[in-house]
């Protein structure tokens, strides 16, 4: 994939506030920048949020994307509404090390350097301490289980795995990941989940009696009959709990989480996912919302036109779009369905 220009003194200025406005303009905005080289002043951070302006797991990714292509920063402050980022060498491999501080999720940050060390030259690991269970982020498991399973897909070599788990407030924990690098990216074609191949079910549980697992796997099975069951009784610095709900189709992966919080049954921490799954497979679509809007930027990068569809088109998935066409010449365009889905054409245009 060529970039529209990669002039490293050229300053490319992104509106943060645009669409969906929030961290995933930032995550997105600054993979494309280190993997480009393009120099980036993002404004408008967060804008409309209630907490306007970085927040430490956005920090945590900005500097964690500046690492590794050496990226000058201005205004990588907790608060900071503008931010600039201005990187100094290709993507170099190697082994990395991010600490978030917080519960702040591990596993968005990890999404904000794997794509581009994946198309680095050489292989890297990269470790990343703080939250893997926490709100309004993918839990680990759904990189494990449906993130990572998708790159691979694709041709992209990356292993994740978790020993610690980081519960909002405290965090603590750890994802490893390696990455082969070199990666050539295949297009993809996932019109549609087809026969569904395996759903499997996490039970994650910390620092909580046994019952509470017992009774999130119940619920699961009640809506789910047939479903695998896997209990993962993590270590901790504080209590938690999840329940991860993954699906593999013929052409297509979903993956539906909920994380526990107070005064929030268990039974409700597996219901909303069972729920979400049983609309997702009753959609027909190849992914879920959360992956079509992760498919985007790995598949701007492909080798040809990629088809893949959702079950409900969100803001993020349409800003996502927008925000790689503000870096790269690619074709891509949303067919809505009457329903709320739709599917993704992309097609990366080469010289």
């Amino acid at each position: 994939m060529e970039a529209k220009e990669l002039v490293m003194s050229d300053l490319l200025s992104i509106d943060g506030s645009f669409g969906e406005g929030g961290g995933q303009i930032i995550r997105t905005s600054v993979s494309l920048a280190a993997m480009t080289g393009r120099a980036i002043e993002v404004y408008n951070v967060r804008a409309r949020r209630s907490k306007p302006g970085l927040q430490p797991q956005h920090v945590a990714a900005v500097r964690a994307a500046a690492a590794i292509c050496q990226a000058q920063l201005t205004g990588d402050s907790v608060g900071s509404t503008y931010f600039r980022f201005e990187p100094q060498c290709p993507v170099v491999a190697g082994n990395y090390h991010f600490e978030i501080g917080t519960a702040g999720a591990t596993p968005l940050v990890v999404q904000t350097v794997l794509l581009p060390l994946a198309l680095a030259t050489g292989a890297s690991t990269v470790r990343v301490t703080g939250g893997t269970h926490v709100p309004h982020s993918p839990p680990a498991e759904y990189l494990e289980a449906v993130y990572v399973p998708a790159l691979k897909s694709v041709g992209l070599d990356v292993a994740f795995s978790y020993e610690s788990a980081g519960f909002y407030p405290r965090g603590g924990g750890e994802v490893n990941v390696r990455v082969g690098g070199s990666g050539v990216i295949q297009p993809l074609e996932w019109r549609e989940s087809g026969t569904l191949q395996e759903i499997r079910a996490f039970i994650v549980t910390a620092n909580l009696p046994d019952h509470v697992a017992k009774r999130g796997a119940e619920t699961v099975e009640r809506h789910i009959k047939g479903i695998k069951l896997e209990n993962r009784k993590k270590t901790s610095l504080g209590p938690g709990a999840a329940t991860v709900i993954v699906a593999r189709g013929e052409s297509g992966l979903g993956g539906f989480s909920a994380i526990g919080a107070k005064n929030k049954p268990m039974e409700q921490v597996a219901e909303e996912p069972a729920l979400e799954f049983l609309n997702w497979k009753k959609s027909g679509a190849a992914c879920d919302e959360h992956l079509a809007d992760q498919l985007v930027l790995p598949l701007a990068f492909a080798s040809g036109p990629s088809h893949w569809t959702t079950a409900i088109v969100t803001e993020h998935l349409r800003t996502v779009i927008w925000v790689v066409q503000q870096f790269l010449d690619v074709e891509a365009r949303i067919e809505e369905n009457t329903d709320g889905g739709g599917m993704v054409l992309m097609s990366p245009h080469r010289s």
